[in-house]
């Protein structure tokens, strides 16, 4: 007996929820339910697909009462940020299963109460982390042993963005509404760095030059360190107003809007005791040939070894998006636990927390732990999200 496709709705048509949407079309486990968006974007949208477009969710919910359909099994969560909590928890109270985008939320305190109000609606949350599932990083978390004991890491995201990615959307021009830099972009980078390396327990932020004056609340990017509580020590450097190819996107591909260079090198570069690995060209730099260990040092080559071969079409031949849908069919399905989970996707809000914090006060701030948040209830916009319903262990 063959299983029924799961139906997924996508919520929110901008610049992200489209490509999610051309995944579930295209994914033989899953059916396209449809789109709610408010705007004309979510008409054009379901038009394209050839699917339902609503209005709002309560649209949607009373729609599927009054037709007798089941309502959706799963839906991805693509809005501005600062909804990415209501929206959620409307979603979750009618019992659908979320796989909601990065950052889960604005503040670790709204991330905490969705996810006890998941657990409480017997919802599956999965955060859209997707670069955990690209086939770099998985290469690179498999080869972190050959550098033998890590001592630093030192990463790049740098762009720039075009004019029309604000003027479509202006709360990304606002790090107070969710947009900016660090909060939409480098936040990607943190949950990587702390799924390779541990968590950051301490970080110090530099703001760079601003381009666009236009805009006071922008938030262009910063030079950071970065200490994980391991001890090791990072560096970072992340702007989206520099002319650059040095950035996740660009180097691997991953996203069909934005050029790929090939033969890019070095956007992370990884330092260990017994080598450096360079990413995402996935080359390793060691002295493994050298036998005598006195002989390991600055006056001996050290040799280049590609850890991939044929890495291009090895690397592009499956995209991050379709490994994480497959990834959320199976949540559902109960066959995987989530791969990011809210906790991960507070800790990396915690780590912007602290560094947007540093940008004002100008000193290295300490990292909060993630099992010290309380949460804020308030922000679910639920009646029934009361903290008295809500069990505690």
């Amino acid at each position: 007996m063959v299983a029924s496709s799961l139906q997924i709705v996508v919520i929110g048509a901008g610049l992200i929820g489209p490509r999610h949407a051309q995944h579930v079309y295209q994914n033989p486990q899953t059916k396209l339910f449809g789109f709610v968006d408010p705007t004309p974007a979510g008409d054009a949208a379901a038009e394209k697909f050839k699917v339902r477009s609503f209005k709002s969710i309560s649209e949607m919910i009373q729609n599927c009462n009054e037709t007798n359909t089941p309502y959706p099994d799963g839906a991805i969560v693509c809005t501005p940020n600062s909804l990415h909590i209501s929206v959620a928890a409307e979603l979750a109270s009618h019992g659908i299963h979320l796989l909601v985008e990065k950052p889960l939320s604005s503040s670790a305190e709204e991330s905490k109460a969705l996810e006890e109000y998941t657990k409480m609606k017997n919802v599956k949350l999965l955060v859209g982390h997707h670069r955990r599932f690209n086939p770099f990083i998985i290469e690179t978390k498999k080869n972190l042993s050959k550098v033998g004991n890590i001592v630093a890491v030192q990463g790049v995201w740098t762009t720039r963005k075009a004019d029309k990615y604000f003027d479509v959307s202006p709360w990304r021009t606002d790090i107070t509404t969710g947009g900016g830099a660090l909060l939409i972009n480098m936040v990607h980078d943190i949950d990587l760095l702390q799924y390779l390396f541990g968590p950051v327990a301490r970080v110090y932020a530099e703001p760079l030059t601003k381009e666009r004056i236009q805009y006071p609340n922008a938030d262009e990017g910063a030079a950071l360190t970065l200490r994980f509580k391991n001890g090791v020590c990072g560096t970072f450097i992340c702007s989206d107003s520099v002319t650059s190819p040095f950035n996740f996107e660009a180097g691997t591909g991953e996203n069909p809007t934005i050029p790929f260079h090939e033969g890019l090198e070095g956007f992370y570069r990884i330092f260990g005791s017994e080598g450096t690995l360079s990413v995402p060209d996935l080359n390793l730099y060691h002295q493994k040939n050298i036998k005598i260990p006195e002989d390991k040092s600055w006056l001996s080559p050290v040799v280049k070894e590609a850890l991939v071969s044929n890495r291009e079409q090895a690397l592009h031949s499956t995209l991050p998006f379709d490994f994480q849908l497959d990834h959320f069919i199976d949540v559902i399905n109960n066959k995987q636990e989530p791969f990011c989970t809210a906790e991960d996707g507070m800790s990396a809000l915690l780590c912007i927390d602290a560094l947007i914090k540093s940008l004002k006060s100008g000193l290295p701030e300490l990292v909060e732990d993630v099992n010290h948040i309380l949460p804020n209830y308030d922000s679910l916009g639920l009646d029934e999200a009361n903290p008295v319903l809500f069990k505690h262990n």
